[in-house]
């Protein structure tokens, strides 16, 4: 096991490119790393230079908001095998605390749930999910030009996050709202305003770099709001640079149905599952 320093984690971002879309979850932490934005991580491999498994693992589990909490680790392997020996090695993982393996490679979940059995460790299969990536910026739909009917496209500030916590499906405690302020203060993100100032829509970016969060009050859906949202900040990532891509649920149609009709696409052989250790 190593750990690397800054000029190996330039080098495996660059490397991880090759990889698409088993790397990317992997690829965007150590995108946002490697642009010095805070974060709470260590990145391990097996071997340097020619590793065949990276994990990005948290540095600190006291540290009080979703990431450091629930203890959330991602993960790239070309070899499962080699990936198990990774995480037997002592120090990787604490057997006996909750963990989360965030976006594995569904065909590395029978080997997980041998490896937590062998630790007698309870594991389950929390989420499976499609992987959709933007590749290209010409597929999204051109936005109409301003005027008084377009929507009032602004960013949210610090002042927002109680508002976007309550409204997110794993939002309403202390935890996650200093995850949505983490994520509001110091990555993109885009919002709609209504008349008087307020936003009514909005959409995030996880500090893997993948959209997330996307959200429109119950009062102002069907006007178009989350495909202006998508397509903006595509835009704007793209721009800069950052990999498009989002995590969505097996079984959301509706959303599945939005980021296919803006130009995103899947692997359809490849999944990435949300793998719990020690459930509470």
């Amino acid at each position: 096991m190593l750990a690397l320093g800054s000029e190996e984690l330039r080098i495996a971002e660059s490397a991880l490119k090759e990889f698409f879309p088993q790397s990317i979850k992997v690829y965007g932490c150590l995108f946002n790393l490697n642009r010095e934005k805070p974060h709470n991580l260590e990145v391990l491999v097996d071997s340097w230079p020619d590793f065949k498994t990276l994990i990005c693992k948290p540095h600190s589990k006291s540290v009080r908001d979703r990431e450091g909490v629930f203890n959330i680790y991602s993960v790239f392997s070309k070899d499962k095998d080699n990936l198990r020996e990774l995480l037997e090695e002592t120090g990787v993982v604490d057997w006996s605390a909750f963990t989360l393996f965030a976006g594995i490679e569904i065909g590395h979940v029978d080997m997980m749930k041998e490896l937590a059995v062998s630790k007698n460790t309870p594991s389950k299969i929390g989420s499976v999910m499609h992987v959709m990536m933007l590749r290209d910026v010409k597929r999204l739909p051109q936005l109409p030009s301003e005027s008084d009917a377009s929507p009032r496209l602004s960013s949210l500030d610090e002042s927002h996050a109680e508002l976007v916590n309550k409204t997110w499906s794993f939002g309403g405690t202390e935890i996650s709202y200093r995850s949505v302020k983490n994520y509001i203060q110091n990555f993109p993100n885009f919002c709609i305003l209504d008349e008087s100032g307020s936003p009514v829509a909005w959409i995030l970016l996880y500090q893997h770099c993948a959209l997330g969060l996307l959200y429109t009050l119950p009062e102002c859906r069907r006007k178009g709001f989350a495909r202006v949202l998508v397509t903006v900040m595509s835009k704007h990532l793209l721009s800069q640079g950052y990999p498009v891509y989002c995590f969505i649920e097996e079984g959301n149609e509706i959303s599945y149905r939005l980021f296919q009709s803006l130009g995103f696409e899947e692997d359809p052989d490849y999944r990435a599952v949300w793998f719990e250790l020690n459930c509470p």
